[in-house]
């Protein structure tokens, strides 16, 4: 069994800084843990990686762990971190480079934790994330949070405890109307509580280049957003969607599908790069 929990002092963190990177949109079926999970494994096989599951399905955690029941993480999960504020004992290892905080259906009720017993300790609920990692983060070189499809408290929480922030978007209409919403809660946020965020790119997935809807609003995002979308697109195939079904370790089609995600994290940590270069 290559899970275990790890012992937070068990490896050396390298000298660059660490980069934190949500990944969301708040339309389920956006390719969004896909494009997550293969963003982590992808980092990890340099890089000192932390992908945090904020999702309450789980999907992250099983694609990267293998394990399809999240119920064996109950009680050591991403909600049992956030309630103690506190990720060491919970984080787990998947590999040396690759470590998780696995996600749970129990993060989706939170909702009163954070409005009751935070609000009478007077402790905003928005940082919640930032303070748990806090004394494990300077460990990686990278931490992937999946963020949930939705907009609410664990989004917020998310984009609070991020240096930068990847949008999903599968060029159809309802994704598209839900790009804007999304964006305007990346400026309340940054507006409010996290200052230091950047949006690292808007990145086009699931293309379908056969239908001529998917032509128009993908034409459609890159005409309103310009640099703002990545070069890199992430088109349907059949191997991006087998990953449900095999996962990453010990899929078979892992190196096709490192193939099509390998240019968009080149063109991400590039931007990072440059975007860390800017007051």
């Amino acid at each position: 069994n290559i899970i275990r929990l790890v012992n937070k002092n068990s490896f050396r963190r390298s000298f660059q800084m660490t980069n934190v990177i949500s990944v969301g949109i708040q339309k389920g079926g956006s390719g969004k843990t896909t494009t997550a999970s293969m963003l982590a494994y992808i980092l990890s096989q340099n890089q000192k990686v932390l992908a945090i599951d904020m999702d309450g399905q789980g999907n992250m955690t099983q694609a990267i762990t293998g394990v399809d029941d999240i119920y064996e993480f109950d009680g050591k999960s991403i909600y049992n971190a956030l309630l103690d504020e506190n990720a060491a004992p919970y984080i787990i290892k998947v590999t040396d480079n690759l470590h998780i905080l696995a996600g749970d259906e129990n993060i989706n009720t939170l909702g009163s934790h954070f409005y009751i017993e935070l609000r009478k300790q007077r402790i905003p609920y928005m940082t919640t994330l930032l303070r748990t990692i806090q004394n494990i983060k300077d460990e990686y070189d990278y931490i992937v949070i999946d963020n949930p499809p939705a907009l609410g408290e664990l989004s917020i929480v998310s984009l609070s405890a991020s240096d930068f922030v990847v949008i999903m978007y599968e060029p159809k209409k309802f994704c598209y109307s839900s790009l804007k919403r999304y964006l305007l809660t990346i400026e309340v946020v940054q507006q409010r509580v996290n200052p230091k965020l950047k949006i690292a790119g808007i990145l086009q997935t699931m293309l379908d280049n056969r239908r001529t809807d998917y032509k128009y609003y993908s034409e459609l995002v890159r005409k309103e957003f310009g640099d703002l979308v990545f070069k890199t697109i992430i088109h349907r195939n059949a191997v991006i969607g087998r990953m449900d079904a095999f996962g990453i370790f010990g899929n078979p089609e892992i190196r096709q599908l490192t193939k099509f995600y390998q240019p968009f994290v080149e063109e991400l940590i590039s931007r990072v790069q440059e975007l860390s270069k800017q007051t």
